[in-house]
């Protein structure tokens, strides 16, 4: 079965998002009138939170290729995409334009990856090869 059209921009747009957050997480300057963690618990959130990301790139990855298991990852990540919106109040203007343009991504997703033709591309099992035993 061929690759439904939009897979790759798709999963280009969640790689775009998640280097927008990233950068906005990273380098856009802090409330001045938030406590600052210390400095082993800033290495801790840190860590995981590069842990996070690359655990959602390689996720992206095999989203690209199909499988299964990412779709479902895809799906549940826009479920929360969505339930994110409820606190949006509480971000910077940079931050509200991530948030809704991954909840609206994860409305698309949830229609999208639910079509038929695109639910049967992804539950196709890894194609073999005939003649190999």
């Amino acid at each position: 079965m061929n690759r439904p059209r939009g897979l790759l921009l798709t999963a280009w747009i969640m790689v775009v998002l998640m280097v927008a957050g990233w950068v906005r997480g990273y380098f856009w300057p802090h409330h001045a009138n938030l406590a600052h963690p210390s400095a082993h618990l800033h290495a801790f959130i840190t860590g995981l939170l590069v842990m996070v990301r690359i655990v959602a790139f390689v996720c992206i990855v095999y989203y690209a290729r199909g499988r299964n298991w990412a779709r479902i990852a895809v799906l549940l990540t826009s479920v929360l995409a969505i339930l994110s919106l409820i606190q949006l109040r509480h971000e910077d203007v940079l931050g509200q334009v991530i948030s809704v343009a991954w909840a609206l991504l994860g409305v698309f997703f949830l229609y999208w990856l639910n079509t038929s033709s695109v639910r049967e591309f992804f539950k196709r099992g890894v194609p073999t090869t005939s003649g190999l035993s």
